[in-house]
């Protein structure tokens, strides 16, 4: 009742919005997170008690498979099936029982014999040396759709440099041994007997716009993307059954449980907040009311109203007072006092900027960059220096993904025929000089979790004509394509970004791919449209990488059947699962892998997934880049500390770990010898402290 009453509340609110826009611009908002609990949980029970009938259903089949043939009684497959029907039951029992997904309590209910740690015992990160102050100016190659962090085309590689790299959560992970240190909780303790996890809120913990961060303040985050004012699935499926329901103690303590025991719960269960304050304005029309406002981070830096220059530039400044300054963690980091970032759509006029001193920073991964463009002066005279880093950290899985659900490429064969036709290797040994990797597999660069067994598939025509063969796909026309006897050509788009490297390197394979019979047809677009294509899957091929990050694989969110499709058996829109690819088999590994209780559950069903994307031939894996190069004028300035020797090991880019700082003194200096012709040595340095085997202190745990 309550629910049907809220829905008839919600279509009200709507028209009411609607009328109000049109009559006198007025706005209708609908409660608040606290409201909301009651309606959520409902919807949480239903769904519960839904999913448990069906796995009932399951679990007597399988029940009686095994009691009518003695056989299967050895049948491995069967048996697992049915021990995990019956866990599964148990689960979702155990999440019905527990009285409600948001629960309020007071602070006497808190149990009293919990353990807290503090995961004080770390080495700190970044250097003592770093400097505060400086504006840090670096580019973008276009300008996002919205400024949101959520819903609709908020999903852009833009959201990181606002939040993903700046928002801070329950807990962090250290960036040279991966171990739990603390975030926004001063203090964590994990409870195995309840797969619980409480955190203490740091008392100082506070936003950007100066409000303390409070328990409530999670409740909203999690409010504010499984609301139905928002088509935010991946989040409304990450919620619903990746977390078993959240319990406030007052104002300080939050407890996360999860459905089961995880490895490394304090991480699993860890979420962060959203500003209570800031989203008392969430409603229906809450995409547009909030597409251009920067949300108040817990992090260093936020986003003035008056700095961010639509098409132009966005700059972010630093909280000279952040609550966290002076933690041990974050003291010597983010210490830039703004980071501006300005749209330059072509990366080589972004260079020429550098290369004046107007772009303090320039990625040189490419090799001609790192060889060639930076054999200028500038270089020479020691105002632009130059390094290149090792890392250890998982590889982007950055390869052309296939949407399966398109007609050319629902046969195996065609893709198998295409991954022999994708000439990587060629590029990689003629445009990158041989300094990149071939990717060998979709998860790279795990451990013990990804399957070394798999390789990628090398460039052969006769093995790429074989297989199109086995499709149909025997005779070659006038134009050296082939075609199926009624004349079907044998060809497929690939969707991509435009810029110069891109464009040449998908040149460059649409010439081998003529030399199979693949007629490979080019689609470049402007960022935000190709972005859009792809995320609504109307894209056959696409050249992508999405980023990633330790300790483990993920499966669910690219590869689950739920994010696939639909109802109808269309292609969803919205999600990760970009290839569109949907089967009961992987189903199973990505339920596996997202519910697994200990590190060896999850690389059974990791291995068994990674041999399954192999095996459908969906992603053509391009190159890996072990290393990232850096060109940066000489004032921005990098560690040599202990744990962190010019950068944090365990990262992905050069900047995102925000260890460096801008020299002010260093920057005068510079700019007076530029202009009076002096010059200082030419510094160009190779840091690989993996050289001879992974030191002790940069080991990624596995316990």
């Amino acid at each position: 009742m309550k629910l049907f009453i809220y829905h008839l509340l919600l279509v009200f609110s709507v028209l009411l919005w609607t009328g109000c826009e049109e009559e006198n611009k007025q706005r209708v908002t609908y409660g608040n997170a606290i409201d909301y609990a009651p309606i959520y949980n409902e919807q949480i029970l239903d769904w519960l008690n839904n999913e448990l009938n069906k796995e009932k259903i399951e679990l007597a089949k399988l029940t009686s498979k095994l009691e009518e043939d003695s056989e299967n009684l050895a049948n491995k497959e069967l048996k697992d099936q049915f021990n995990n029907s019956k866990r599964t039951v148990e689960k979702l029992q155990t999440r019905i029982d527990r009285a409600g997904y948001f629960q309020f309590k007071k602070r006497e209910e808190l149990p009293e014999d919990l353990n807290w740690t503090s995961g004080e015992t770390q080495s700190e990160i970044g250097d003592s040396r770093a400097k505060k102050g400086g504006v840090f100016t670096n580019y973008i190659t276009s300008f996002p759709s919205t400024l949101r962090s959520f819903g609709k085309e908020s999903n852009n590689s833009f959201r990181g440099k606002l939040y993903d790299e700046i928002d801070l959560s329950m807990i962090g992970v250290h960036s040279t041994t991966s171990k739990t240190i603390p975030s926004l909780a001063e203090e964590w303790a994990v409870d195995e007997s309840t797969n619980t996890v409480y955190y203490r809120i740091d008392p100082k913990a506070t936003f950007s716009d100066g409000n303390p961060v409070k328990a409530e303040d999670f409740i909203t985050n999690i409010y504010i993307r499984v609301s139905p004012f928002v088509r935010d699935l991946y989040a409304k499926q990450y919620y619903r059954e990746q977390i078993a329901g959240v319990t406030t103690f007052g104002d300080d303590i939050v407890a996360v449980t999860l459905p089961e025991s995880r490895p490394r719960m304090e991480q699993s269960a860890s979420i962060g907040p959203a500003s209570t304050e800031f989203y008392k304005n969430y409603g229906p029309d809450f995409e547009h009311f909030y597409q251009w406002k920067v949300a108040p981070t817990t992090g260093a830096y936020s986003v003035k109203d008056e700095d961010i220059r639509k098409g132009k530039s966005v700059t972010l400044t630093r909280n000279k007072n952040w609550w966290a300054k002076d933690k041990r963690y974050y003291k010597n980091r983010y210490n830039a006092d703004k980071i501006s970032y300005l749209v330059v759509r072509d990366p080589t006029k972004a260079y020429e900027l550098f290369r004046i001193g107007k772009i303090d920073f320039f990625e040189l991964d490419d090799p001609k960059y790192w060889f060639e463009k930076s054999e200028i002066p500038p270089v020479f005279n020691g105002y632009i220096e130059k390094y290149k880093f090792f890392n250890q950290y998982p590889r982007v899985p950055r390869g052309i993904y296939m949407n399966v659900i398109k007609p050319a490429l629902k046969d195996v064969n065609v893709r198998l025929g295409i991954q022999h036709s994708m000439n990587w290797q060629k590029i990689i040994d003629s445009y990158y000089r041989g300094e990149f990797s071939r990717l060998q597999r979709f998860h790279e660069g795990y451990g013990e979790f990804s399957n070394d067994k798999i390789t990628a598939r090398k460039f052969s025509i006769s093995k790429a004509r074989e297989y199109f063969a086995k499709a149909g796909f025997t005779k070659l026309n006038a134009d050296g394509f082939l075609e199926r006897e009624n004349g079907e050509k044998l060809s497929v788009s690939i969707t991509y970004t435009k810029n110069p490297n891109l464009s040449r390197n998908m040149s460059l394979l649409k010439q081998d791919a003529k030399k199979v019979g693949l007629d490979l047809r080019l689609d470049s677009l402007e960022g935000t449209v190709s972005y859009q294509k792809v995320i609504n899957k109307e894209h056959e091929m696409t050249y992508w990488g999405w980023g990633c990050g330790p300790p483990f694989p993920v499966f669910y969110q690219f590869f689950h059947s739920s994010n696939a499709l639909d109802e109808k058996g269309n292609a969803k829109p919205g999600t990760n699962n970009i290839n569109s690819y949907a089967s009961d088999e992987m189903d199973n590994y990505c339920v596996a892998t997202r519910n697994a209780r200990t590190e060896g559950e999850y690389l059974q069903a990791s291995l068994k997934a990674q041999q399954l994307i192999y095996d459908e031939a969906f992603f053509v894996p391009s190159y890996s880049i072990n290393y990232y190069s850096a060109g940066c004028w000489r004032w921005l300035r990098w560690p040599d500390s202990a744990s962190t020797p010019f950068n944090a090991p365990i990262s992905d880019e050069a900047l995102s770990s925000y260890v460096w700082w801008i020299d002010k003194d260093i920057k005068k200096e510079t700019l007076e010898a530029k202009r009076n012709g002096e010059t200082f040595p030419e510094v160009q340095k190779v840091i690989d402290v993996f050289k001879d085997g992974i030191p002790n202190a940069y080991k990624i745990p596995t316990e």
